[in-house]
């Protein structure tokens, strides 16, 4: 009779420790099912450019043919994603899927441009696979050598910082993507086949907290405040033509795409030149924005401007 009670108890823990696994691994499962990256990923809107879409096992590619690189990459960077610990592969790979139309080493020898990682080969050091697919070249897009190592590279170091700071149940982490300006409105320089962008630009997107950082860059030299290159999606959209955060229902979408809001992220001290951020829609003198706006150029506009809309006058 004894061992039959302690029969029945420890079956009815077993059963009651089973359903506890069953229904917590399906509640994270759903949740990261809930955001799915691909639903997320830009597209051109009213534009003929050919985008071919390229998936590795750790991010995709938008791959523009016309251009010779990507229009855009995109991945999840989470807690557990970051510090990793595979060797840097540093050996450039041709993708076969895109049958000679990728760049290749002769593109870039003696053009005086960087291969500019646009998935930093540090976020994919969690593997050595997702390592060695960081060095393809639909990864890459040509970048000044001042650019590629001074800015472009404080803000890849900024949002890993911001991945290291998510707790580790966090799973979906931080969804991010990065590009050239390539709109048909841009003026695009050219060293041989390589089209070369006046600006690039990031998006950093947080599910589980509702907050997005854009970020829009010249494509030159600068030791300037990260935070004063802060633009909304909405203003990133009418500079490349694309269409971001695709994933979101429309109310919650215009929502997050009108916002500026600096102080919604931590910012390292290599990041900011102040300790003070604005809120969102708030501004001050060491934090104007640089404009979002392209000139009749093509270029895009050097103006500062502290309006809650990321544009100057001159493109209000």
């Amino acid at each position: 009779m004894i061992q039959h009670r302690r029969t029945l108890i420890q079956a009815l823990f077993g059963s009651l420790f089973l359903v506890f696994l069953v229904e917590g691994g399906y509640a994270q499962s759903k949740k990261e099912r809930s955001i799915v990256l691909e639903d997320f990923h830009p597209v051109f809107v009213g534009s003929s450019s050919k985008v071919v879409m390229l998936k590795y096992s750790a991010y995709d590619a938008g791959y523009s043919v016309e251009d010779v690189q990507p229009a855009w990459v995109g991945y999840r960077l989470n807690r557990n994603r970051v510090g990793g610990f595979a060797e840097r592969a540093n050996k450039f790979q041709r993708e076969p899927r895109l049958e000679g139309r990728d760049a290749n080493d002769r593109d870039y020898s003696g053009s005086g441009f960087d291969k500019g990682h646009l998935v930093p080969a540090a976020d994919m050091a969690w593997s050595v696979q997702s390592m060695m697919e960081s060095f393809s070249y639909a990864n890459v897009s040509p970048q000044r050598p001042g650019f590629n190592r001074g800015i472009w590279k404080r803000l890849e170091s900024q949002v890993r910082d911001w991945a290291a700071t998510l707790t580790v149940d966090d799973t979906v982490g931080l969804l991010v993507w990065s590009g050239p300006v390539l709109s048909e409105n841009s003026t695009l320089s050219t060293v041989g086949r390589l089209r070369v962008s006046e600006a690039f630009y990031k998006v950093v997107y947080h599910p589980a907290e509702e907050r997005v950082a854009t970020l829009l860059l010249p494509h030159s030299s600068s030791k300037a405040s990260l935070v004063g290159y802060l633009v909304s999606v909405d203003s990133l959209e009418k500079v490349t033509g694309m269409d971001f955060l695709r994933g979101l229902p429309d109310q919650r979408e215009a929502r997050l795409e009108s916002q500026v809001c600096a102080s919604c992220w931590t910012w390292s001290s290599k990041a900011s030149t102040s300790s003070r951020i604005p809120r969102a829609n708030q501004t001050s003198d060491s934090q104007a924005m640089t404009c979002a706006g392209i000139t009749k150029a093509g270029k895009p506009c050097r103006n500062k401007t502290r309006d809650a809309s990321g544009y100057c006058h001159h493109h209000r």
